[in-house]
Parts: C-alpha cells; structure tokens; sequence
C-alpha cells in the first residue's frame, strides 16, 4: 500500500498511550492502528448513510401503503356487530369460560339462550365432540 501525505495529530493527554497499547496487542505500529481506525469509521459512516436512506424509503412506503389503506374501506368493530360477527376478544372470553364451565352447566345455559330466542354460538368446523 502506498502512502502519500504525512500529517502530525495532537491527541489528548494518555490517548497516545492507549492507542499504542491498543496496536501493539494487534502486532501493528500505531500509525497503522490510527489509519485502520479512520478507515473502518468512514465504513461505518458510509453504511450508517445508507442505512438511513433505506429508513427514509421504508418511511415513504410506510406512508403509500397508509394513503391506500386510508382508501380501502374497512368494516369498523361496531359494522362486524352489527353483521352479527362475534369479536376476537368476545370468542376468547368464550373459549375460555366453556373451558372452565362442566357440561351440566354449559347445557343449562345453551337451553336458557334458546329459550330466550336467540342462537347458541356454536364454533366452526366439524365437530370435535356432541356440542
């Protein structure tokens, strides 16, 4: 490798020190330890460069992707109510109470919804055992 300009830097007090222990652990003389430094914090600033230009994209993509959802109509929580379509949270409150109800039980309130004229829900799929 071939070197051009010399050029002297005035480090702060013990510096100096700390980076030649830092050469002599990697078998190099402090020159080279300083030069590989200022070479690996260019590549560091150059690939935080492109790091950000990559955010910068993903952010305006962020925002298309935002615009076009904006545009797309999507049924609202009370819509799905209103359809009769059960919410996420309302299935997992029901799954887990049938899961700590006994079946005595279960039957008993299944009869009571019927009674009042309203539809059991029921899960979908095929059965996995009598419901």
């Amino acid at each position: 490798m071939a070197l051009s300009d010399s050029i002297k830097v005035r480090l702060r007090e013990g510096q100096a020190l700390v980076y030649a222990a830092q050469a002599e652990q990697r078998g190099v003389g402090i020159a080279a330890f300083i030069r590989d430094r200022l070479d690996q914090i260019d590549r560091v600033e150059e690939e935080l460069a492109s790091i950000r230009a990559a955010m910068i994209d993903m952010g305006e993509t962020l925002d298309e992707l935002r615009d076009q959802a904006e545009k797309q109509p999507v049924a609202s929580a009370q819509d799905k109510q209103a359809i009769g379509e059960p919410s996420a949270v309302q299935i997992e409150t029901l799954l887990l109470l049938r899961a700590m109800t006994g079946t005595q039980t279960l039957q008993m309130i299944k009869a009571e919804i019927e009674r009042q004229g309203l539809e059991p829900f029921r899960i979908p799929g095929p059965p996995t055992r009598n419901r």
